[in-house]
């Protein structure tokens, strides 16, 4: 697809993680400025959990990109280790040293050396982050509390970054993961978008792909979009990008109301009621009644903006265009 003929440089709802197109929510800043604070106090682990689709991976990939060019870090995206062998492995694998073929006890050394290596001759820890961290077995999650446990005289030698669904909050809460749990000096959740925060993300996302948001959206969509995809920021990219995708199938040069409909129905999301409350929870952070006042009528906007468009069906008062994509 050619976005030039909206108007953009690029691809605007990107699928993969892209720290360029980092939307500063209150809760994902709340969250960077955690994991600095954290790092700054040489803190061995921090847990970023939450629901799919919120951001955390890229809130960690915004972070790791702030990070001075000396600092050593290890990203394992997918770390399905059972066993302590298998962490020891694959962080190996990524310094692009040698991995196969050593026992349990010579990987260990052979990471543990590392690591002391790096601290003692640098001046920070070496950051690992361990992405879908909920696969990790009980034994690797014990293996990296004693990782943890390295220091040099400038403080902790490993900096581990734990991004995870909400399950692994509650098997650290288990006995057997009391002493990593005591580790733990930050947890952060990261929660869905609000309704306003929703519609301002869209916007956002067309304007760093050089677009103009009110010529790419009709006015109605935008409240659709954000009342349809619960604040979830991939939910927002897949629909927004596909209803985009029908919009030029069908020669038009916006997505129009009919456009994110159908986009909603192929991707099985439900168009928000009019009277339908989002709740997200956010990060504490320092709020106003002016700004609660302001989503509620952000919410109140989109219900009104709903009850114009009609119902979901409401196509079929005028002729369909045949779409292809």
């Amino acid at each position: 697809m050619e976005w030039a003929q909206f108007g953009m440089d690029r691809q605007p709802f990107r699928a993969a993680v892209d720290p360029e197109s980092y939307f500063p929510s209150a809760v994902h800043e709340a969250a960077l400025a955690a994991i600095a604070d954290s790092f700054a106090r040489r803190e061995p682990i921090v847990l970023i959990d939450g629901p799919t689709g919120v951001g955390k991976t890229l809130i960690v990939r915004k972070w790791l990109d702030h990070l001075l060019p000396d600092v050593t870090r290890l990203v394992i995206p997918n770390p399905r280790a059972d066993r302590p062998s298998e962490l020891h492995q694959a962080i190996l694998f990524d310094l692009a040293l040698p991995y196969q073929g050593l026992s349990e006890q010579e990987l260990r050394l052979a990471v543990t050396g590392y690591v002391l290596d790096a601290a003692g001759t640098g001046t920070y820890p070496t950051v690992l982050m361990l992405d879908e961290a909920q696969h990790l077995g009980d034994s690797v999650l014990e293996e990296l509390r004693l990782l943890g446990n390295l220091e040099t005289r400038r403080g902790t030698a490993i900096f581990v970054v734990l991004v995870a669904q909400r399950n692994l909050r509650g098997r650290l809460g288990q006995p057997v993961h009391e002493m990593l749990a005591q580790r733990l000096a930050t947890r952060l959740s990261i929660h869905p978008l609000s309704l306003e925060e929703s519609a301002e993300y869209l916007r956002h996302q067309v304007r760093a792909a050089g677009g103009n948001p009110d010529k790419i959206f009709a006015e109605e969509t935008i409240p659709l979009l954000a009342g349809a995809c619960h604040g979830v920021p991939r939910l927002l990219n897949r629909t927004a990008s596909l209803a985009l995708e029908l919009a030029a199938s069908s020669g038009a040069d916006q997505a129009d109301v009919e456009a994110v409909l159908e986009a909603l129905e192929r991707l099985g999301l439900a168009v928000a009621e009019p009277n339908e409350s989002a709740e997200p929870v956010l990060l504490p952070h320092p709020a106003s009644a002016a700004g609660s006042a302001k989503s509620r009528r952000v919410k109140s906007s989109a219900a009104s903006t709903l009850n114009e468009v009609g119902p979901i069906r409401g196509s079929k008062d005028k002729p369909s265009r045949k779409r292809t994509a």
